[in-house]
């Protein structure tokens, strides 16, 4: 075990402080939601390319 490694367990063991705690929960919040957008984004732009095209179909004549 390397000495980070021992400063990484005396992180994660000690106690928090009200603030620390807050400040962890903040920080996950952002993360979800900057995944969220980054999902949102990848899906509306899919959204976006498939729906000319099943727009256009339904708009052709069918052939008799």
């Amino acid at each position: 075990m390397v000495p980070y490694d021992t400063y990484r367990i005396y992180q994660i063991e000690r106690a928090k402080s009200p603030a620390e705690v807050r400040r962890a929960g903040q920080q996950g919040a952002q993360l979800a939601f900057a995944l969220s957008s980054l999902f949102h984004g990848i899906t509306r732009t899919v959204q976006a390319v498939r729906r000319p095209a099943s727009a256009t179909a339904r708009r052709l004549p069918r052939p008799a």
